[in-house]
């Protein structure tokens, strides 16, 4: 009986023929290094779509599985797809990576060590010790401000939120929801954080991109927001409904107690004058914090 653990390395591409033959022969390279460590490593493509011949290439280059997506549903739905796939066929890690190659194939192996040595269930790339080349400015800034405000909203000590390459195991692919179609970097980070998971960081090279484009541009965060908002609402409702209801049942007792103020004060004719918008504001916080809590049971109900 076979004791090898299993490593699947899912490879999301749209219209990849340019490289996506080169990216598979260059991770089949890196079997004999996996096997030697008792690893039997297999690659999975999610084809996202593409209309041009990367399914193809991808099955001549010798890729162990191919799944489809019959139409461009996004870079989080193909990712979903794989780590779905790779949770069915008993990955004990799996790994996504680039299909344009701008990450290292052996890097692969690196990354999965602390989650093979159970030291972490989450393993992101650090890019910006080995990068090759110089990131475009608006890239750079768009990095710092989404890793500043997933290691503000995880605690973790995040460095680099938005890899090509991360790994996850077994832990976390039994609980993993990845709800947006658009990106998972800050999906993976939030879902896991909150589902209880170790993280951590290894340095991975990065290189300039030769071919296709990158689907990050100024849309970014305004795709991206929304999806940070999801999946805090469908992993920690109370957090996101429990301080709307705050904020507002705060304004509601603010001008509340200020216009009460005034009235005593002699310089007010009534006690409240805002009355509308006292008692909106108060049954609107109240409502946002009876639909959290309640959620919040929802969400946290065992499952059978």
């Amino acid at each position: 009986m076979s004791t090898s653990r299993r490593l699947i390395v899912v490879v999301p591409a749209y219209n990849e023929e340019e490289r996506i033959a080169e990216t598979i022969t260059a991770l089949r390279g890196v079997r004999e290094e996996a096997r030697q460590r008792g690893l039997e490593l297999l690659i999975y493509v999610v084809d996202d779509g593409s209309r041009d011949r990367t399914r193809e290439l991808a099955e001549q280059a010798g890729a162990d599985r191919i799944l489809r997506h019959r139409v461009n549903r996004g870079l989080g739905a193909a990712v979903r797809t794989g780590l779905t796939a790779a949770r069915s066929d008993g990955a004990d890690v799996a790994v996504k990576f680039d299909a344009d190659l701008q990450h290292d194939p052996h890097d692969v192996l690196r990354i999965s060590e602390p989650v093979f040595e159970d030291v972490a269930d989450v393993v992101y790339g650090h890019r910006f010790e080995k990068i090759a080349y110089r990131m475009p400015f608006v890239r750079r800034i768009g990095n710092i401000v989404f890793t500043r405000l997933m290691r503000w909203l995880t605690g973790w000590p995040l460095r680099d939120s938005q890899p090509g390459i991360f790994a996850v195991g077994r832990a976390y692919l039994e609980v993993f929801h990845l709800p947006g179609d658009y990106n998972y970097t800050q999906q993976v980070l939030l879902d896991a954080y909150h589902k209880g998971m170790r993280f951590d960081h290894v340095d991975v090279e990065f290189r300039r991109r030769e071919t296709g484009r990158s689907f990050v541009s100024l849309r970014y965060p305004f795709k991206v927001l929304p999806q940070i908002l999801m999946v805090l609402v469908s992993v920690r409702p109370m957090k996101v409904f429990g301080t709307i209801g705050i904020v507002f049942l705060a304004i509601a007792a603010g001008v509340f107690f200020w216009q009460l103020g005034e009235y005593f004060a002699g310089t007010s004719p009534k006690p409240v004058m805002s009355v509308n918008l006292v008692l909106g504001s108060g049954l609107f916080g109240l409502q946002s914090l009876f639909f959290g809590l309640l959620a919040e049971l929802i969400v946290r109900r065992p499952t059978r």
